[in-house]
C-alpha cells in the first residue's frame, strides 16, 4: 500500500500500470485527452475490459468522446442522476492486481497541477476481496453508462465550447491567463451595488456628481448625432479626452486624459473616418458583443497604418460611448486595476486581452449585474458603472 501525493508520481504510477497489466477497468468523473496517461491508455485500448467516464459540468474534453465513439468497452455517463464522481483505476493479471483510488480524475489538472491524494493498493496488501468488489462496482456503473454515438459526440463538443467559457469564469480565468489572486481577495470583484456606489462616491480627485454630469453630457451628443464625425471638432476632442482651445466639454480630461497621444490627436483633428466607423459598430444601448468590439478595433486600427495606436485611446472612446460596459484603461488607473483584480503582466494588456480580462471580468461582479436603480443619480451611476471604476483606481501623475 502506498500514498501518492504528487502529480508526477500519480502520472508515473498510472503509466506503469497501463503498460504493465493485461486488463484494465476504470471509473472516473472526468478525463482530458492531452495527458501522457490518456495517450498510453489509447495505445493499450485493447486491454480495457470496462471503462466509464463522466461528462457532468462538461469537464470531460470532447476529444475523449471522439476517441471512443462506438466503443463497447468505454462508455460515458451523459445524464446521471446526481454527479458521477468516482475515481478508481483497477489493473490485473492472473497473478496480481493493483488499484489506485482517491481524488484524482484522469484530467490535465489532476495529473499536472491540482493538489490530489490517492492510495495505491496491491494484491500483496492482504485485501483479497477488494479487487472483486471494485470490479463489481465499476461493472455496475458501466451497465448504467452509454456507448457514445458520433452525433452525440458532435453535440457534446458544441455544448462544451459554450460551457467552457462559463467554467473559466467560475475559476476566475479570463482569456488564456489565470488571475494572480482569487476573486474573493479583490475589493472590486466581490462588491454588491451599495458597496460599489459608496466607493465611487469617495472620488477625491474629480467628484462623483461632476463625473456623472460629464458622462451624461457626452451621452447626449451620441444620442443627438448619428455618427461621431457629425459632431464638431471641439466636441470630438472633448469626447476623446484631448485638450482644445474652445472647451465644448468641461472636464474632458477625466476618465483618461489623452493629452500626450500625439498621433491620436492628429487623427481626431483631421476627422479620420476610422474612429467614426468604429464607434458605429458599438450600439448606444443594449448588449455589446465581442464581435462588435472586435469590429470596432478593426476600424480603429485603420487610423494607424504607420503605428501609434494604443489601448488607452481605443478604450477612451469606447468608455465614453458605452460607460456601462467599458473602462478606459490608461497609465493613471492600470496599476491599481491590475493589482486589485489580479491581472498578470498588465504592461502586456492588449486589445484581445482587454475584452476578456477587463470587460468580461467586470461583468461577472455582483455590482455590475445588479438591477437598474430607480433613483435618478444612482441610476446615472449604474449607467456608467464600468467607466466609473476610474474613480476607484485613478492615481494622480507624479509631479
Amino acid at each position: 500500500m502506498k500514498l501518492i501525493s504528487t502529480n508526477a508520481e500519480l502520472s508515473k504510477q498510472l503509466k506503469r500500470l497501463v503498460e504493465g497489466y493485461p486488463s484494465i477497468a476504470i471509473a472516473t468523473a472526468w478525463a482530458s485527452a492531452e495527458t501522457e496517461v490518456f495517450k498510453s491508455l489509447v495505445r493499450h485500448e485493447q486491454k480495457i475490459v470496462q471503462a466509464v467516464i463522466g461528462t457532468h459540468f462538461y469537464q470531460t474534453h470532447p476529444d475523449v468522446l471522439d476517441e471512443f465513439v462506438g466503443s463497447r468497452k468505454v462508455k460515458f455517463m451523459l445524464q446521471p442522476d446526481g454527479v458521477f464522481h468516482p475515481k478508481v483505476y483497477l489493473f490485473w493479471s492472473s497473478e496480481a492486481w493493483e488499484v489506485v483510488i482517491g481524488s484524482p480524475n484522469l484530467t490535465v489538472g489532476a495529473l499536472t497541477k491540482n493538489s490530489e491524494l490517492s492510495i495505491l493498493i496491491t494484491s500483496r496488501d492482504g485485501q483479497s476481496k477488494l479487487k472483486q468488489e471494485i470490479a463489481d462496482a465499476i461493472s455496475q456503473h458501466w451497465s448504467e453508462a452509454q456507448t457514445i454515438r458520433q452525433s452525440e459526440a458532435e453535440s457534446y463538443r458544441k455544448l462544451w465550447k459554450l460551457k467552457a467559457r462559463e467554467l473559466k469564469k467560475v475559476a476566475d480565468i479570463y482569456g488564456d491567463r489565470g488571475a494572480k489572486k482569487p476573486a474573493v481577495q479583490s475589493k472590486v470583484m466581490s462588491m454588491e451595488w451599495k458597496d460599489y456606489l459608496a466607493e465611487v462616491k469617495k472620488d477625491k480627485y474629480h467628484g462623483f456628481e461632476e463625473r456623472l454630469a460629464l458622462i451624461k453630457e457626452i451621452r447626449a451628443y451620441f444620442q443627438t448625432y448619428k455618427h461621431f464625425n457629425d459632431m464638431s471638432l471641439e466636441v470630438r476632442k472633448g469626447i476623446a479626452g484631448l485638450p482644445s482651445k474652445v472647451k465644448a466639454i468641461k472636464h474632458s480630461a477625466w476618465f483618461g486624459s489623452m493629452k500626450g497621444a500625439g498621433t491620436f490627436a492628429g487623427r481626431i483633428s483631421s476627422g479620420d473616418e476610422a474612429y467614426s466607423r468604429g464607434l458605429d459598430k458599438i450600439p448606444l444601448e443594449g448588449k455589446v458583443s465581442k464581435k462588435q468590439y472586435e469590429e470596432y478595433i478593426e476600424e480603429y486600427l485603420k487610423a494607424y497604418t504607420n503605428g501609434g495606436d494604443g489601448l488607452a485611446t481605443a478604450t477612451r472612446l469606447l468608455a465614453m460611448k458605452r460607460p456601462d460596459v467599458f473602462l478606459c484603461v490608461d497609465a493613471q488607473n492600470k496599476r491599481k486595476l491590475a493589482e486589485d483584480v489580479g491581472i498578470v503582466k498588465s504592461s502586456q494588456l492588449d486589445y484581445e486581452r482587454y475584452w476578456e480580462e477587463v470587460v468580461v471580468r467586470i461583468m461577472q461582479s455582483p455590482w455590475w449585474q445588479s438591477p437598474e436603480p430607480s433613483n435618478g443619480l444612482e441610476r446615472e451611476a449604474w449607467r456608467a458603472r464600468a467607466a466609473m471604476l476610474d474613480a476607484i483606481f485613478y492615481e494622480e501623475k507624479a509631479k
